[in-house]
């Protein structure tokens, strides 16, 4: 699963940060202000990387860039191409991917071609519509600690929500910590643990969020 490192208490599938003002209310006052040039430097880039950054539904075509991003993610447990083209055309409209532009990191190179899948989110609506599971989230290593996988568990949510679906689940590796966390954030609480899940030793938690 993809690892998310923000905690938050606000209402998960809703996010204003974005849209705050780089002017507004002093802590423990009534009154306004002008936060200095750093605070409005970050609030503009933090605008910034939302703007340049898309949550949306997969296409056919996205599908050779998703399957590396897939490996790059989860290596020896990625997905095999027949496999995400089945997920693709049976989930596809529950499969959300990130588009934007990687983070430039200290003396690299921008990445030449534009946007790239950063990340995915994959559902399965269980039949009658009302349970389904979060089958993957993955964000590209490289990409981590930007809140991509945050924005992209809250997109997948607000989808199932919006089809009327009522619970989640998901199974999480109990030592993946950070992914617990981000899940926890969201409101997800364990339901049990099982042995053996995915095979022999592959132990897994079973996480379960209610939509409505």
């Amino acid at each position: 699963m993809a690892s998310a490192h923000e905690g938050s208490a606000m209402n998960p599938l809703s996010d204003d940060r974005g849209r705050r003002s780089c002017r507004t209310a002093a802590p423990g006052t009534g009154e306004r202000y002008a936060p200095g040039v750093r605070e409005c430097r970050e609030i503009r880039e933090a605008r910034e990387a939302q703007a340049a950054h898309e949550v949306r539904e997969v296409s056919e075509g996205d599908l050779p860039q998703l399957l590396r991003l897939d490996r790059a993610v989860f290596q020896g447990a990625a997905y095999p191409f027949f496999v995400m083209r089945q997920l693709f055309d049976v989930h596809r409209e529950h499969l959300l991917v990130l588009e934007g532009t990687a983070q430039e990191r200290p003396g690299q190179r921008p990445e030449p071609g534009g946007p790239r899948l950063l990340g995915y989110v994959l559902a399965g609506v269980v039949p009658g519509g009302k349970d389904a599971w979060i089958l993957g989230l993955g964000v590209d290593p490289a990409e981590r600690g930007h809140g991509h996988g945050r924005r992209l568990l809250r997109a997948g949510l607000a989808r199932l929500t919006d089809h009327g679906v009522g619970e989640v689940r998901l199974s999480v590796e109990p030592a993946n910590h950070a992914a617990i966390r981000l899940y926890g954030s969201f409101g997800f609480t364990e339901a049990g643990r099982r042995d053996d899940y995915f095979g022999p030793r592959e132990d897994r938690l079973i996480m379960s969020l209610l939509l409505c």
